[in-house]
């Protein structure tokens, strides 16, 4: 725009000018201007002259001058609208979208009568109207035909090999690959050779517009064979009644749904533009997606209670372990069909707002539901495999089953991750597209954010099972109650770990600087430490007890001068239920000695005080046979692990010896062993006639000379 620079130019000059000769007379007391200040001057009035003169760049220089106006316009700033304003300016576009040339009703109106003007067009002459019925019929015929001909030649191979048409109840991975093949097979293999055969017919309207009928029905039998096939994928405990009515009702509605929105798609191809004419096919493309929302709508009404059964029944195991996730799935599975029927209506009224532009929202909204469909297929497939049982080393069985867990997981994230690029680029989006532009700097630090996570939850699972496999490590190879103990505890500290140095790592991928949180959580820990010394003392001595296994969890102890049974252990406390069924919550700081009564085995041990009456060796051999009987008692025999050991006679009292006696008994079963064994001994003295020993008191009698008596012990 050489013309309009130089008449801006000559504009800031001429005010330039004005300026200086309005300013110095005034500074210099009237002294008249230079000679050489009027030259730049007539030059710019010349070449303004010369421009205005000329009809072309008079006109290029108003043009100039009106963008220049426009731009400074739009680069004022429009001023800030309330709440009400936003509200008010939506409501007046809204009213300006639906209303005058721009209303979806006249773009509609629009579109329906050019359709019916080409429909009007595509009238062919009657000579040439039976040719075009022959093509669709002759088309039509040899597909059906062909697919019966090869569904019989199935029926008759099931039948001689004994194959069930329908899926067990419990399917297994070729089960849903026969049935696929079974469903989708005979058609897609009559199409291919339809397809082939068709050749040697003319070109014509009649056989295209079977193409597109054949295609759309086996598309639609390939679309309700795979959501079959991921119904029966969530098959488990108490579905079977459920995917019983989606496998045999829910068929030919899913059948329906994939037909009409196959037809929609295949109706946007360009040679069915040319044959059929643009808004024709426009307004059969639209007809069919709408018909497949519409029936998609029906069938979500019709199915929802048995996939809300499957969405809502999970295992046991999941439900007692995952409360909150279960909660959650209850939720979705009683009112999953909402936000399905929601979707389904906006993609109509989008459809509806956006006519004349081929249903895009409807084949978008169809096509990311395929996608889904398929998602949960190669889930479940994926889940299906993960639960067979595989053999391992019994050492390695743990790490194995675990780890096999992690690569799962991470092989289902990735599938949703797929899941949603695909989805995203059916809608025009790309994560990988705005990670390579725009998001490098974003995607790259959720990049390094993920891989921390996964790293930390991998180390997570190495250490977590390295732990409950050297705790739980026996002769027997079971869980016992020093793993119960520690485990908890030992758990907790790891994960804690675990989780700030991930966080640390993490925060420090995302650009902040941890020095100062890492020199912070010093200070805060050396703060804790000095004012909290009981607190660290109970740590320190509870840790050094626990590492050295001095009590366990059921352990019969006495800590403190309580005596009780270990409920359960902390990092600070113990907790002690005596026998009257008191708790006590004893600091680990407090604990001075353990006596511990539940280690290896105990000894219950017997003082028998003889009558004076009774021979030393009958009671004796008394006892010992007492001693036998109780090691032949079905309700002792496993609680004694000895013979009787007799010790012999420890002491005398009163007159009678007192005999010693124990047994060897499982940890905890010695006062339950005396008890039974004093039972059984009173009911054999009480046989033999005798009695337990008595106190004696020997009184003797001295006379005095004068007759008196006195009496002494």
């Amino acid at each position: 725009m050489p013309a309009f620079l130089r008449v801006l130019a000559f504009l800031l000059l001429l005010c330039g000018t004005a300026a200086q000769a309005a300013g110095l007379p005034s500074l210099l007391g009237g002294t008249p201007a230079q000679p050489q200040a009027s030259e730049p001057l007539g030059k710019s009035l010349d070449e303004v002259i010369t421009t205005l003169e000329n009809d072309q760049q008079r006109t290029r220089l108003l043009n100039d001058l009106k963008k220049l106006r426009d731009s400074t316009r739009k680069a004022q700033p429009e001023p800030e609208q309330g709440v009400l304003g936003l509200i008010g300016g939506t409501l007046a576009e809204l009213e300006k979208q639906f209303s005058g040339e721009a209303s979806p009703f006249k773009r509609w109106s629009d579109e329906m009568e050019l359709a019916q003007i080409e429909l009007s067009a595509l009238k062919v002459p009657v000579q040439q109207l039976p040719s075009l019925l022959f093509g669709f019929i002759a088309i039509i015929a040899l597909w059906s035909l062909l697919a019966y001909a090869l569904n019989w030649a199935g029926h008759r191979l099931r039948l001689k090999f004994g194959l069930t048409e329908e899926l067990p109840q419990h399917p297994r991975t070729w089960d849903l690959v026969r049935f696929a093949l079974r469903k989708l097979g005979p058609w897609l293999v009559a199409l291919v050779i339809t397809v082939y055969l068709s050749f040697a017919l003319p070109s014509s309207l009649g056989k295209s517009m079977a193409m597109v009928l054949a295609y759309a029905l086996v598309v639609g039998t390939c679309f309700s064979a795979i959501c079959v096939i991921a119904f029966s994928l969530l098959d488990g405990p108490h579905r079977h009644r459920a995917l019983h009515i989606l496998r045999h009702q829910a068929f030919r509605p899913l059948w329906l749904i994939g037909s009409f929105a196959a037809f929609g798609e295949a109706m946007n191809d360009p040679r069915l533009y040319l044959a059929l004419g643009t808004h024709l096919a426009h307004a059969l493309a639209t007809l069919a997606n709408v018909l497949a929302a519409l029936s998609t709508a029906l069938f979500i009404l019709r199915f929802r209670r048995p996939i809300a059964h499957l969405i809502r029944n999970q295992p046991l195991a999941q439900r007692l372990k995952r409360r909150a996730l279960s909660d959650t799935i209850e939720v979705l599975g009683s009112f999953w069909f909402l936000p399905a029927l929601v979707l389904v209506g906006i993609s109509l009224f989008a459809t509806f707002v956006s006519a004349g532009d081929t249903s895009t929202a409807l084949r978008q909204s169809l096509m990311c539901t395929v996608l889904v469909i398929l998602c949960m297929v190669i889930n479940g497939l994926v889940r299906r495999q993960a639960l067979k049982p595989r053999r391992a080393n019994r050492r390695q069985a743990v790490y194995a089953e675990r780890l096999r867990s992690f690569g799962y997981t991470l092989v289902h994230l990735t599938i949703w991750l797929l899941f949603i690029e695909l989805g995203l680029r059916v809608w025009g989006f790309s994560l990988i597209t705005f990670a390579e532009g725009e998001g490098h700097e974003v995607a790259m630090r959720l990049a390094g954010l993920a891989g921390t996570l996964l790293v930390a939850w991998l180390v997570w699972i190495l250490a977590d099972t390295a732990v409950h496999h050297a705790l739980t490590r026996s002769r027997k190879g079971l869980a016992n109650a020093r793993a119960q103990t520690m485990m908890p505890l030992i758990r907790n500290v790891l994960f804690v770990a675990i989780a700030i140095i991930a966080l640390i790592v993490a925060l420090a991928n995302m650009g902040m600087n941890v020095t100062p949180l890492l020199a912070g959580a010093g200070v805060i820990g050396l703060a804790i430490g000095f004012g909290a010394q009981s607190l660290v003392a109970d740590l320190i001595t509870g840790l050094f007890i626990i590492i050295e296994d001095s009590l366990a969890i059921d352990d019969y102890v006495d800590v403190g001068g309580h005596l009780g049974t270990v409920e359960g252990l902390t990092i600070r406390t113990v907790r002690l239920r005596d026998i009257d069924g008191i708790v006590h919550t004893i600091p680990f700081s407090e604990i001075k000695s353990i006596k511990n009564y539940s280690r290896e085995f105990g000894y219950a041990i017997f003082r028998i005080a003889i009558p004076h009456s009774m021979n030393i060796d009958q009671a004796i051999a008394l006892v010992r046979d007492v001693g036998q009987k109780m090691r032949t008692d079905p309700l002792q025999r496993r609680n004694i692990w000895s013979p009787l050991e007799f010790q012999g006679v420890e002491s005398f009292e009163s007159g009678s010896a007192v005999l010693r006696a124990r047994f060897k008994t499982a940890p905890i079963k010695q006062w339950e062993v005396s008890r039974a064994f004093n039972l059984a001994l009173k009911r054999q003295l009480d046989e033999a006639g005798l009695d337990l020993a008595t106190p004696r008191l020997s009184v003797q009698v001295l006379t005095s000379a004068d007759g008196s008596g006195t009496a002494k012990d």
